[in-house]
């Protein structure tokens, strides 16, 4: 599909955009199912201005259509019956309220989000993507939160992210851990003619925290709000190895050139200037507030 979707709901705006998620939104035909995601908790009204700037099809439709992949925790999270919610979810159902817009989640792949961006099946791509170079080649991330990688372990076990030469580590699929950071210090490794490291790409982030809880991997690396997430989740099971490294920017993506980035930007930063970002933050018990959003700030 490359065009956009039908999107008919009128406009609705009661000082809180409701989301609405579509289960099934992929190739095949699968059978769609609408269910509505827990709102943020941080409510915020229009924007006239900025309400009035969003472009025209969108406008029109009354709904910001974002193409996410759960589960992600803690930026976006399924409930047992698919309600989503999360840091991401929160974020974008403010900014669609401060814009007069619902918000329409469809839940996908995590490797159909970016290719549905770039085709105009979605408005926004959001899953916690870290804005790197590689993806703004394709499509412009706008920013609004920050971040970094890191490692989890077993309790009791004692993996180095620094010297993980021989070890086997998993990270979920088209993350920026098993495209790029694993690779590389694979490569370092064979470099200095030691044992690669062994990369299990899982298929959703998951399938790589069970692949350490498992024993099928040492170790997983994913981003740092991820780690931290899993390990207080795991009770004691799981702990960090290592610090926080290779801290930047996420992003939500949009088409390259679309009119909507100086819109969404201009929302974004209303959200950080009046504290609404931090009580976001705060409410998931996550640290990593940015002063300025901008459109492609990757560095790496």
């Amino acid at each position: 599909m490359t065009g956009r979707r039908s999107r008919s709901i009128p406009l609705s705006l009661v000082g809180l955009a409701t989301a609405t998620l579509v289960v099934g939104c992929t190739a095949g035909g699968e059978q769609q199912t609408d269910l509505t995601s827990t709102p943020s908790r941080s409510a915020v009204t229009a924007d006239r201005e900025l309400a009035e700037a969003v472009p025209a099809p969108i406008r029109s439709a009354g709904a910001l259509t974002v193409g996410t992949s759960a589960p992600y925790a803690p930026m976006v999270v399924a409930s047992a019956d698919g309600t989503l919610t999360g840091f991401d979810v929160d974020v974008l159902s403010n900014v669609a309220a401060v814009l007069g817009l619902r918000l329409d989640l469809r839940q996908t792949r995590f490797d159909r989000i970016l290719p549905g961006v770039v085709d105009h099946v979605y408005d926004i791509g959001s899953r916690g993507f870290f804005a790197t170079l590689a993806r703004q080649r394709t499509v412009d991330m706008v920013s609004y939160f920050r971040g970094g990688t890191q490692w989890a372990q077993r309790a009791g076990d004692s993996v180095d992210p620094n010297d993980a030469c021989g070890h086997t580590v998993a990270a979920a699929k088209g993350t920026v851990q098993q495209t790029v950071e694993l690779p590389a210090k694979s490569k370092a490794c064979e470099t200095v003619g030691a044992k690669p490291i062994k990369i299990v790409a899982a298929p959703t982030q998951s399938d790589a925290v069970r692949a350490l809880q498992e024993g099928g991997a040492d170790a997983m690396s994913a981003d740092s709000v991820v780690v931290a997430t899993e390990v207080h989740r795991s009770n004691g099971a799981l702990t960090t190895a290592g610090a926080v490294f290779d801290s930047q920017p996420y992003g939500f993506a949009i088409a390259k050139g679309a009119p909507l980035g100086g819109v969404l930007r201009s929302a974004i930063q209303l959200l950080i200037d009046r504290g609404v970002m931090a009580s976001i933050a705060e409410r998931w018990g996550l640290n990593g507030l940015i002063k300025t959003s901008v459109i492609n700030g990757a560095t790496i």
